[in-house]
């Protein structure tokens, strides 16, 4: 690297700690961009700058979703910031793996998987913001289909609980009809026979005379009648009142629990729910800034011309590249040498070992070989003394 750096036409310049920043946001080569024209400097502060706003606005994002959910500002604060640097960091390695290729599209297939999740990412990002810029409209729809849920939740209990009321109800005109017809006839013979005792009414005659008993004893009879059905009834109007009353507060009861769920339905689903029903033009436009500025950098290095940082960054990589197949080959040779080394070694030590044995075994021959001309002549001589013995 320092050898780009002493030959390069464009001498070294003081950057702002800004600058160098937003380079690292980039993921560039802070050493090979120093040794760059301004407009690579530009370049990349701009994409780094892009890398870093993204990761802001992830961070604003985040921490408003959560938020919306928990309602606890500290928890969202923390869940907001490592929502953003976990953002961040991945729009820091799209960029920052990109390589121009001289090729357009095999330099579109490497970034299209980085495409693709760029997209991905901004679509995440958009969506709680577009929770809080239609916030109003969106707490609208939320408000109405609370009231929905109430309108349903009531609808139930009263289907469930009314025709139980409905049926005590009807028992129970059923036994005051039947009280009020005995009470209705009791009514008629008492203001006879008050008549008849006035002389008002029958006979017209003053005073208590037989058709005043009579009727007097029709009176009594029936009154008899209204006493019994009204201690028949009555416990019946009574219970039947009460489990009423039972079934009124059952269904109270029902409604005041069903309220909770009804009022708590406000999180982060209900509310992306009221968003989907809201008019999606806005939506989509607002999705469509959002995948505009993550895809901004992957599509501003894809569509720019391959620049003095690109050469530069290319060239060492190559040169790295060459340092390390040459090291390779190196331990290869040297492992190599070594190898036919210990080869050369052992082939000289099998073939002085093959000389040892040669020479031992000639002197193990000539042994073998003057003992048996020793031995011959011994058996040489047994046979001429044999001879001599047989001629005397």
């Amino acid at each position: 690297m320092e050898a780009f750096k002493n030959n390069s036409s464009y001498p070294i310049r003081n950057v702002s700690g800004f600058t160098k920043f937003f380079w690292w946001c980039s993921g560039a080569n802070q050493d090979v961009l120093m040794d760059c024209p301004q407009s690579e400097h530009n370049k990349y502060v701009g994409i780094g700058a892009t890398v870093f706003f993204t990761g802001v606005l992830a961070t604003l994002s985040g921490g408003y979703a959560l938020f919306s959910v928990f309602k606890s500002v500290y928890p969202a604060i923390a869940f907001g910031i490592i929502w953003g640097l976990v953002i961040f960091n991945l729009d820091r390695f799209i960029v920052s793996t990109l390589r121009k290729d001289d090729l357009f599209w095999n330099e579109f297939k490497l970034v299209l998987p980085r495409l693709i999740l760029a997209i991905i990412l901004a679509i995440v990002i958009s969506k709680p913001l577009e929770l809080k810029i239609f916030e109003k409209e969106i707490a609208q729809k939320v408000e109405a289909q609370q009231r929905e849920f109430a309108i349903q939740t009531q609808r139930k209990t009263e289907q469930q609980f009314n025709p139980v009321m409905d049926s005590l109800r009807g028992e129970i005109d059923l036994y005051k009809n039947e009280i009020a017809k005995v009470s209705t006839a009791r009514d008629s013979l008492y203001i006879a026979f008050i008549g008849e005792a006035e002389g008002t009414r029958g006979t017209n005659k003053l005073g208590k005379g037989p058709v005043f008993k009579e009727k007097k004893q029709q009176y009594d009879k029936i009154e008899m009648e209204m006493k019994a059905m009204t201690e028949k009834y009555q416990p019946l109007i009574d219970e039947r009142e009460k489990q009423i009353l039972q079934a009124k507060a059952q269904r109270d009861s029902a409604t005041a629990k069903a309220q909770p769920t009804i009022q708590n339905y406000d999180g982060l689903m209900a509310r992306l729910d009221g968003l989907s029903k809201l008019p999606s033009t806005p939506s989509l436009f607002i999705m469509l800034l959002f995948i505009c500025i993550e895809t901004a950098p992957v599509l501003s290095k894809l569509f720019s011309a391959k620049g003095p940082y690109d050469e530069k960054l290319k060239n060492i990589e190559h040169e790295i590249e060459l340092n390390t197949i040459e090291n390779i080959n190196y331990r290869n040779h040297e492992l190599n040498k070594k190898m036919t080394l210990s080869t050369n070694l052992d082939k000289a030590q099998i073939e002085q070992e093959i000389l040892n044995n040669k020479e031992s075994l000639k002197v193990v021959s000539d042994a073998h070989l003057e003992l048996t001309k020793e031995m011959v002549n011994d058996w040489l001589e047994k046979e001429k003394a044999n001879l001599k013995k047989d001629k005397v």
